[in-house]
């Protein structure tokens, strides 16, 4: 029988051919070790056992920003308590966790640990302030006499331990937010549950006759408040996650297998999806609009609409055709809107003009505090003790100030110019590192749009309004943040 294994020798070399020297038995479980340049211990990839203590966190993180609105948004100090108290304790648990299962796994945070420091400043100032009020020195406020530091100092104790929470809350969103897909869960995810409380708000103002879980609805009649107390602050939360959908859907809708599939029917799978998917998205819009807060729909719109914009940058690389289709889309959905549930947000529109004369001096006579006390200013969440020694009419005395209806002006008369400066300082540098993220990647940028999107529309929401200091919106602005900023692995930066 021939054997094809081997070639055939020819016959007059068959007498020379010797045979084989046996060799050493070599084991198949032998390994050779070898140290990959720019590589340190535990940045290859985490073990099983990392990557779940990453998984549940997540779905803990988005647990507690399902929860967060509930209770009114979370705008009671006994609530600011409660969350800083789980989210401390969360991350605590996780480091000593990752610490057993992962001893050689650097912290992902300590790279942007300038970013977080200068972030820690602004709890470390507040808790500055108490102790000064402590001290017994005392300041001149416009021929008053005051604490020097904060004139609420458990207010100002306050504040510290929320904002501790917050940035705790930033570091274990940071930290496990190292794998795409474990972002892309998490911007889903976020996205859902904007979803579900937007329905809950349809429901209850449709059906239940304007009903609120928490005793009777005293403001705000006949507009969609969800479990927030105020239409604004809800509007807010309903634009991220807004913005949210048009990120992940047009993700979704352009990968590289979806995009050029061929043979796809008007009714094929993938369509009916993303049709569900967008109807979705136009639920959380129909409730924008029912919440009848004209800054809150403006800002959210112009937040997808720069989503849109630079998602399509990215697709096309033609700055004019992508402006041109933006602006189109922006264009229909608004007509959209006016022709569905407009009609209320246009009446209250009309009254812009009668309503910006007050709210223009409520900002005058907070540019006076700013001057009294630029420095230190009057206390981090001293603002409402404050601003009783300058209110004046014709601000009306029928309600209680407790917020200056602006966060820039709002941080200049708590932390003064320099220290309340930060905010707008971080965000500016989130900003860039965004711009830089979206530029640099190939793949997996929509969350970063995501962030970039969502800093612009608060940006110009909190110009005439205090979303950002509802409990239940920022912790959602947190974690997008954080996701946003995410350190991915380089082998899935790399395209697919």
């Amino acid at each position: 029988m021939i054997n094809f294994d081997k070639p055939r020798q020819p016959q007059n070399q068959r007498a020379h051919i010797s045979p084989p020297t046996p060799q050493p038995r070599r084991s198949s479980l032998i390994f050779e070790e070898r140290k990959l340049k720019g590589t340190t211990p535990g940045a290859a990839g985490l073990t099983s056992k990392g990557r779940a203590i990453n998984d549940a966190t997540a779905w803990f993180v988005l647990g507690c920003i399902a929860l967060a609105p509930i209770p009114m948004a979370s705008v009671w100090p006994v609530f600011w308590l409660l969350w800083s108290l789980i989210i401390c304790l969360a991350l605590a648990v996780y480091m000593i966790a990752m610490r057993i299962v992962e001893p050689l796994r650097p912290l992902t945070s300590a790279q942007a640990w300038r970013f977080i420091l200068a972030g820690m400043a602004l709890p470390g100032f507040a808790f500055l302030q108490y102790l000064l009020s402590l001290t017994g020195m005392t300041t001149s406020f416009v021929g008053f006499t005051l604490p020097l530091g904060s004139v609420a100092p458990d207010a100002t104790l306050l504040a510290g331990m929320r904002m501790f929470g917050i940035f705790a809350l930033f570091v274990l969103v940071f930290e496990i937010s190292t794998r795409a897909e474990r972002v892309s869960l998490m911007a889903w995810g976020l996205f859902f549950i904007v979803l579900l409380h937007a329905f809950w708000a349809l429901f209850a103002l449709i059906f239940l006759d304007d009903f609120v879980l928490w005793g009777e609805k005293i403001a705000y009649h006949g507009a969609a408040t969800g479990t927030f107390v105020n239409r604004n602050s809800f509007a807010a939360f309903l634009g991220m996650g807004l913005v949210a959908g048009v990120c992940m859907i047009l993700q979704r809708a352009h990968r590289p297998h979806t995009r050029n599939s061929r043979g796809q029917t008007l009714l094929s799978e993938k369509n009916i999806e993303l049709a569900l998917l967008w109807l979705m998205v136009f639920i959380i819009a129909i409730t924008l609009l029912a919440t009848q807060s004209r800054m809150g729909v403006v800002s959210s719109f112009f937040g997808a609409w720069v989503a849109y914009l630079v998602m399509a940058l990215k697709w096309h690389d033609q700055p004019f055709k992508a402006l041109f289709r933006a602006s189109v889309i922006a264009a229909a959905a608004a007509a959209v809107a006016a022709l569905t549930l407009g009609a209320d947000l246009t009446e209250r529109a009309l009254f812009t003009v009668a309503d910006g004369d007050s709210r223009t001096e409520l900002y005058m006579q907070t540019i006076e505090m700013i001057t009294e006390a630029p420095w230190l200013g009057v206390g981090i969440d001293g603002f409402r003790a404050a601003f009783e020694l300058v209110h004046q009419p014709p601000v009306t005395s029928a309600l209680v100030w407790e917020l200056a209806h602006s966060s820039y002006l709002m941080w200049w008369v708590e932390a003064g110019l320099i220290m309340g400066s930060v905010p707008m300082l971080l965000l500016a540098v989130a900003m860039v590192k965004l711009v830089g993220i979206i530029r640099r990647r190939r793949t997996n940028y929509a969350v970063s749009v995501l962030g970039l999107a969502v800093i612009v529309q608060m940006a110009l929401h909190s110009l005439v309004d205090f979303s950002l200091e509802i409990q239940a919106n920022l912790m959602l602005f947190v974690v997008i943040l954080a996701i946003a900023l995410g350190r991915l692995r380089r082998a899935e930066q790399s395209p697919s």
